[in-house]
C-alpha cells in the first residue's frame, strides 16, 4: 500500500520477556516494521521492579524522540505517554492508542486489595485518560469499540483489529512426535487448552465438560497446558501439564486433535485471545464459544473450527463427538490472520483516519 508513515511506538512493558502480551507485541512490531520505512520502538528495559518509575522515564524518552525524529504517528499503549501525547499535539503529530480493555469497568474482577489496588486504580484511570486524549484508538474487539461509542468516547476515526499470529512460531513437530514428547497415546482423542488459568477464561467449563465425557465413557481427554488449574480442578479430572514455555505450548497444540476456546461473559469485551491464533498457527481446528466476537466469529470467518456453548456441557459434548467423526485435518496456510495481515489493517485504518 502507498501509505508509509514514520511511526514512534511506546509501551511500558518489557518486550524481551516471553509472556503472551510481550511475545505478541514483539511479533506485531516486527510485522509492522516490514510494512513501513521507519519505526522507532520505546519499551521498558528497566525491569518490573521499577515499573512506576519507568512510566515517567519512558515518557521523557518519547518526548525526546518526538522532537528528534518528527514522526507522522505516535502510537502508545499502557500507562506511559502523558507528556508525550501533549507534546505530539503541540507538534501536530497524530496520536494513536491501542485499547485492549475497559480497565476501569473491570477493576472489580482483580484479586487485589488495599494499597496495591489503590495504585492499580490510579494507574488505570491514567491509562483511560490517555486513551480518551488520543486522536485515534485501535481496539482489539468490536464489542469494546461499541462500548466506547455508546459512552461517547469513540469517534469515526476509531476502528478495531483482532490479534494475529507469526507463522514462524509454528511447532516443528508432527502430531506423532508431539505426543511422544508429552507421553500421550497415539490413538487418544485429545482436546487442548493452553495459557493462563483464570475464571474468566472459562476453565471451569472445560472441567465440567470433561466430567460429561467421563459420564458417558467417551474416551476424550481435555489437557490444560501452561497454567495451573488445580483451583478449578481439585480432583484432577483433566490432565494439567504446567508450567510450559511458549515452544512447549506450541508442541502441545500439535499433539491435539482439537483445541478449546471458552470464555466467560463477565467483561465489557472478551478481547482477542492470543491462544486462538496459536491454535491456527499450528493447524488445529478450534471449538469456540458461540455468539462471541473475537471467538466464534473468527472461527467461522476463517473456517477453522466450530461454535459451541461451553455453558451447556451436554450439548457441547454431542457437537464435539460429531466433529471427531467428521473431522478431516487440513493445513491453515491460506488463513489471512497473520500479524502482517493485521498490520496492513492497522495501516489502512490509520490512513483513512489520518487524511
Amino acid at each position: 500500500m502507498d501509505y508509509d508513515p514514520k511511526i514512534l511506538y511506546l509501551c511500558d512493558f518489557d518486550l524481551t520477556r516471553n509472556s503472551g502480551k510481550d511475545r505478541a507485541t514483539r511479533q506485531k512490531l516486527a510485522a509492522l516494521r516490514e510494512c513501513v520505512s521507519f519505526l522507532k520502538v520505546i519499551s521498558n528495559g528497566f525491569g518490573k521492579r521499577y515499573r512506576i518509575a519507568a512510566v515517567f522515564l519512558l515518557d521523557l524518552k518519547a518526548c525526546y524522540s518526538l522532537i528528534n525524529y518528527k514522526p507522522d504517528l505516535f502510537i502508545s499503549r499502557g500507562y506511559s505517554g502523558l507528556l508525550s501525547i501533549f507534546l505530539s499535539k503541540i507538534l501536530r503529530i497524530t496520536t494513536v492508542r491501542e485499547v485492549h480493555a475497559s480497565a476501569i469497568e473491570e477493576l472489580n474482577l482483580l484479586p487485589y486489595k488495599g494499597f496495591k489496588l489503590k495504585v492499580i486504580e490510579s494507574m488505570t484511570k491514567l491509562s483511560h485518560y490517555l486513551d480518551c486524549l488520543s486522536d485515534i484508538r485501535i481496539f482489539n474487539n468490536p464489542d469494546l469499540l461499541e462500548y466506547y461509542r455508546k459512552s461517547g468516547l469513540a469517534t469515526d476515526k476509531d476502528f478495531y483489529v483482532y490479534n494475529g499470529f507469526d507463522p514462524n512460531s509454528r511447532s516443528a513437530l508432527s502430531k506423532s512426535e508431539a505426543r511422544k514428547k508429552f507421553e500421550l497415546g497415539e490413538s487418544e482423542k485429545l482436546i487442548v487448552f493452553i495459557g493462563s488459568a483464570s475464571k474468566w477464561h472459562g476453565v471451569d467449563y472445560l472441567v465440567e465438560l470433561q466430567k460429561e465425557f467421563n459420564n458417558y465413557g467417551d474416551d476424550i481427554k481435555i489437557i490444560f497446558g501452561g497454567g495451573d488449574v488445580s483451583e478449578f480442578d481439585p480432583c484432577s479430572v483433566c490432565l494439567n501439564i504446567s508450567p510450559l514455555e511458549d515452544e512447549d505450548c506450541s508442541d502441545l497444540i500439535r499433539a491435539a486433535d482439537f483445541c478449546a476456546l471458552p470464555v466467560k461473559s463477565n467483561r465489557v469485551s472478551p478481547g482477542s485471545p492470543l491462544k486462538l491464533y496459536d491454535y491456527i498457527a499450528n493447524d488445529r481446528h478450534v471449538f469456540a464459544q458461540r455468539d462471541t466476537n473475537g471467538y466464534s466469529d473468527e472461527v467461522e470467518r476463517l473456517s477453522v473450527g466450530y461454535q459451541v456453548d461451553f455453558t451447556n456441557p451436554s450439548e457441547t459434548r454431542l457437537t464435539i463427538i460429531s466433529a471427531f467423526k467428521a473431522h478431516a485435518h487440513k493445513s491453515f496456510n491460506d488463513v489471512k490472520a497473520t500479524w502482517s495481515d493485521r498490520m496492513r489493517e492497522w495501516l489502512r485504518g490509520m490512513s483513512n483516519a489520518h487524511r
